[in-house]
């Protein structure tokens, strides 16, 4: 394909959620392996892994990904609606696109304009049912659902019509709702015994999940299914055809959904008419849960080849995560961070990516600012990026490269290219995002989601120890400091003393503040404390940039200087002396301001050591100071 046509593409969103791994998985591989065999399309994945049904602060850093659909003029829009929770969050989604005229299909989501697919579980539901009463002379069946979504409107509806066709009494007590999740599909037992429904022949559970946390709860109070209990569900995953029995269910079939999705999407953009409602029908498979000993069929067999095999994979894996892991903990920049970054994705076979950040949150992430507050359009990205790292086969290694947030990624799209987008953040603090490029997707290996948590937090603990670290530099220098002048104490002495000294070539100076006393006795202590305060201004003024100058004592001061040439401090003493008497002068002193000034260097020739240094000088110093007294009587 020439570059002209490359060019000619149009661009495609899926709207996703990865809590659901199995599920999130097998409609990107669909949706893009179908857009691919029709040709002329980018898919471009909008994904987190935000639970949504109750929104916490880590829930709202992950769907600020959804935002993204804001910067870009999509061709068309795929939305998966199973997945996201947030049934306010869908109709915000629905409304936004619908809003920009984007093309729009939905998947499990019932909407009022867009054409939407939907599962069709009655029919497997009935079937289930139909099997564990006539095969197992199943009288007394339970009911699980998840909650008020399409698929247990069809469960209800399908366990009420079975119940009726075999004359079996409708018992309200056999029904329940739980949450999706291992611990609440333990609580079924509890739930129903205290409906004093636990007598039940079978289970039926809208997920299978939830079959799997009861069968574990059966197992723990000596109920053996399928011998004690028989189980199903109107959900078979990997989870079921894995699990020890495998779960009897219905496959959701999300691949020929998800493939028929983009098919009707197509022919919107193409001008064709494409019917409002579409439905897909479960399939049943007969597992040993529900008492049917039956051979696996080659297909499963290999399948759970795969699980043992991903499994040991994730398990080799989880070593090198960890070591990636503490580096990004040990990093104290932005380069080494993006440079640890690309060898963590690369790690878990992510061989093309981007890490995104919004400019200005660059001085925040090193310390170095506050960050900005949130616009007053809760934007949460923006208009300018910076690539941080990344590596692409048509862009090579990628470096602090700014791009336009309306391109979102900082590399040239083509036709059949897929964009997968993960949300960069800590809490509701978005820093930007992670763009995976063509790759084998990363979800394919659970450790991925650790993965993005560590990058996730990475960015929060450098900004973290950023700031202690500079904290620890101001207490350092505070430690140092004299309150009152502003100079560095005698603890800076002892810090910088033995470098300043290092190689023989330096000189120090004790100076001695004159009439001290005198002025403190007669005009008071604030008038002796502006005195010195000259003087320490005035040592500042005098000395080099990387000189240093000490407050030793009361009236004290000591001079580490590089200059060790003798007519050099002849000539410092000169110009201390007229710039204090010039001090006198300009503020109108009722006192004479001055000082005595001692010094000792040391050289290669002639090597002196700091304390030998020292204590000459404060000797010529004090000899200095008689001789001026024995002048001014």
């Amino acid at each position: 394909m020439n570059d002209r046509h490359e060019a000619e593409y149009k661009k495609i969103a899926l709207i996703i959620n990865a809590a659901n791994f199995e599920r999130h998985k097998n409609v990107i591989k669909a949706v893009h392996s179908e857009l691919m065999r029709l040709g002329g399309y980018a898919l471009y994945v909008f994904t987190n892994y935000a639970m949504c049904n109750v929104m916490t602060p880590y829930d709202e850093g992950e769907v600020s990904i959804y935002q993204l659909l804001d910067e870009m003029q999509f061709d068309g829009c795929i939305l998966e609606g199973n997945t996201i929770a947030n049934q306010q969050m869908l109709k915000k989604l629905v409304a936004k696109i619908e809003d920009r005229g984007i093309p729009l299909v939905c998947l499990n989501y019932h909407t009022q304009k867009a054409p939407f697919f939907l599962i069709d579980s009655y029919e497997a539901a009935c079937l289930l049912l139909e099997h564990l009463i006539e095969e197992h002379d199943c009288r007394k069946i339970n009911l699980v659902t998840d909650g008020n979504n399409e698929i247990g409107e069809q469960s209800v509806r399908a366990y009420e019509d079975t119940l009726k066709k075999y004359q079996i009494p409708l018992e309200e007590k056999r029904r329940i709702s739980v949450n999706v999740s291992i611990p609440d599909g333990r609580k079924i037992y509890q739930k129903f015994a205290e409906r004093d429904a636990m007598d039940a022949d079978a289970v039926l559970c809208t997920h299978d999940i939830s079959a799997i946390g009861l069968y574990l709860e059966l197992k723990e109070r000596g109920v053996l299914v399928p011998k004690g209990m028989k189980l199903c569900s109107l959900n078979r995953s990997v989870n079921s055809i894995a699990f020890r029995p495998d779960i009897t269910g219905a496959n959701r079939r999300d691949r020929t959904m998800a493939e028929r999705a983009v098919q009707a999407l197509h022919d919107m953009l193409s001008g064709r008419s494409v019917p409002h409602e579409n439905y897909v029908r479960a399939k049943i498979y007969i597992g040993e849960s529900c008492g049917c000993v039956q051979c696996q069929s080659r297909q499963i067999e290999e399948r759970y080849q795969e699980i043992i095999l991903a499994k040991v994979e994730a398990g080799a894996q989880i070593s090198r995560m960890m070591h990636y892991n503490d580096t990004l903990e040990e990093v104290d920049s932005l380069d080494k961070l993006g440079e640890n970054i690309c060898e963590l994705l690369q790690g878990v076979s992510c061989d093309e990516f981007v890490c995104c950040l919004n400019e200005s949150d660059l001085n925040y992430i090193i310390g170095a600012g506050d960050r900005k507050k949130a616009a007053d359009d809760g934007r949460a990205y923006d208009d300018e990026m910076v690539a941080l790292c990344g590596n692409t086969y048509r862009g090579g290694v990628i470096r602090d490269q700014k791009f336009s947030l309306r391109r979102l990624v900082p590399v040239e799209a083509k036709a059949g290219d897929m964009f997968i987008f993960y949300p960069v953040h800590h809490k509701e603090c978005v820093f930007g995002y992670i763009v995976i490029i063509n790759a084998s997707l990363p979800i394919d290996v659970y450790n991925y989601r650790i993965c993005h948590e560590s990058i996730c937090s990475s960015f929060e603990n450098l900004h973290r120890q950023m700031i202690l670290q500079s904290t620890i530099v101001q207490l350092d220098e505070l430690h140092m400091r004299d309150a009152m002048t502003g100079l560095y104490n005698r603890f800076a002495l002892e810090r910088f003393s033995a470098d300043f000294s290092a190689d023989g070539e330096f000189s120090i100076a004790m100076v001695d503040m004159d009439g001290l006393k005198k002025i403190n006795d007669n005009y008071g202590h604030l008038a002796g404390n502006h005195a010195i305060c000259i003087v320490a201004d005035t040592l500042k003024e005098a000395v080099g940039r990387d000189d240093i100058v000490i407050r030793y004592g009361g009236d004290e001061f000591i001079i580490l200087a590089h200059e060790n040439e003798l007519v050099f401090w002849e000539e410092q003493k000169k110009r201390i002396a007229d710039t204090l008497s010039m001090y006198t002068v300009m503020e109108s002193l009722p006192y004479e301001l001055g000082a005595s000034i001692g010094y000792a260097v040391s050289t290669k020739e002639a090597p002196l050591g700091i304390d030998v240094c020292l204590e000459t000088a404060d000797r010529a110093m004090y000899e200095e100071k008689r001789l001026r007294r024995v002048t001014r009587q």
